[in-house]
């Protein structure tokens, strides 16, 4: 349903700049909830906290199908983000406390490839179901959010084994290696918010149809989820600061490309090849996170890291129908600068961090993930496809 949401909403009657109030209204009603929900999966375990998160998010799913103002598509919208950032926490937590430390780049990867499947099946079959069939495409939503929560009850563990082992307490805003992190997360949503508003639009504009664009978000979707697990395996084998940086940057120079070409092929072409340019990025932050904290205190430096992304995401896509308004050119270059100025924010923060395999400040770190291996203490690793939501 997403990328064909924003002309939706206009079928509804929603001006440009209110698509990008309601596209933004997803992730500003995740803010709220994602670091509360983060320390609460510390105590009672992430098993509880991915299933809340999913059947909010295939109930408000299926609340869109019954609304028909713009207004209504605010707080349902809203209501999806909850879910969603719910869920988004909880995964990734779940992974640093249950993969040891030597294999966490690749198990985000199969993480974040996992999350992009549906990015490369959902959009291709709306695309071409088209905008009159969005209320079946809603409840289609809803069905896969309550059909994921059955490998979730399989496979990830009921309570959390690590509540003995918490480490020394991080100090989130001190550490400079969480910091780093956390502007990376920021940095990723600002361009998630021009895309999720303006990219469809971009290419309405340029004279794409429904189909195309569909296939555009497969087209990005099927090389970011062939990328990232060789993009994991980089990130436990090199230094995860400069892939994170590096990746990072790549981004800002498409997002500075695109609006400046007419040709939509061109743009869907140019979009595959930023997704494996891309698909880095994800695994190093997440594993320079897990390597900075215990386990037992995954799940709040998660949800600081998600917050800011979500956060970024939020102000980015509520100015961006706006600027899209504007002129097209004025989100996607806006954005990349700011990604300039985030990567050498990081830069500065993450001067003597470890980046590959050492421990983290304060004794955080590695030393986590060798600790619990050694006791035989570790937590099951859930297959990759628990987490599809």
């Amino acid at each position: 349903m997403m990328p064909l949401l924003p002309l939706y909403l206009r079928r509804l009657g929603a001006p440009v700049a209110l698509v990008g109030v309601v596209m933004a209204a997803f992730f500003l009603a995740a803010i709220f909830v994602q670091y509360p929900i983060g320390r609460l999966s510390d105590r009672i375990g992430r098993r509880p906290v991915q299933l809340g998160g999913l059947v909010t998010f295939a109930a408000a799913s299926a609340g869109f199908a019954l609304i028909g103002t713009p207004i209504a598509a605010l707080f349902v919208r809203a209501l999806q983000g909850a879910g969603a950032g719910v869920v988004d926490v909880a995964n990734n937590a779940t992974v640093g406390s249950a993969v040891p430390a030597d294999q966490q780049g690749r198990a985000y990867g199969a993480l974040f490839a996992s999350r992009t499947v549906g990015l490369a099946i959902g959009p291709f079959i709306g695309g071409l179901a088209g905008i009159s069939a969005m209320r079946w495409l809603f409840v289609a939503a809803a069905v896969a959010s309550l059909l994921a929560c059955i490998p979730v009850l399989v496979a990830v563990p009921r309570t959390r084994s690590l509540h003995d082992d918490p480490g020394p307490r991080v100090v989130m805003w001190r550490d400079r290696s969480v910091l780093g992190v956390v502007l990376g997360y920021a940095g990723a949503g600002l361009v998630i918010g021009v895309y999720e508003v303006c990219w469809s639009l971009l290419l309405h504009l340029r004279g794409a149809s429904g189909w195309q664009i569909g296939l555009s978000w497969t087209l990005f979707a099927l090389p970011f989820a062939a990328a990232s697990v060789p993009g994991g395996w980089l990130v436990d084998h090199f230094d995860r600061r400069y892939l994170a940086a590096g990746s990072t940057l790549m981004s800002a120079g498409f997002a500075a490309t695109y609006p400046f070409l007419h040709s939509v092929w061109l743009l869907v072409g140019l979009g595959a090849a930023e997704a494996v340019s891309v698909a880095v990025a994800g695994p190093a932050l997440a594993s320079q996170l897990a390597h900075s904290v215990p386990g037992s205190q995954l799940g709040r430096a998660q949800g600081a890291a998600s917050t800011a992304q979500t956060g970024a995401t939020a102000a980015s896509a509520l100015v961006a129908g706006a600027l899209f308004a504007l002129h097209p050119w004025v989100p996607f270059t806006g954005a990349a600068g700011a990604i300039v100025i985030v990567v050498a924010l990081i830069a500065w923060c993450w001067r003597g961090v470890p980046g590959r395999g050492e421990p983290g400040p304060g004794g955080a770190g590695d030393g986590y993930g060798r600790s619990i291996r050694e006791e035989g203490r570790a937590l099951p690793v859930p297959e990759p496809q628990a987490f599809i939501g």
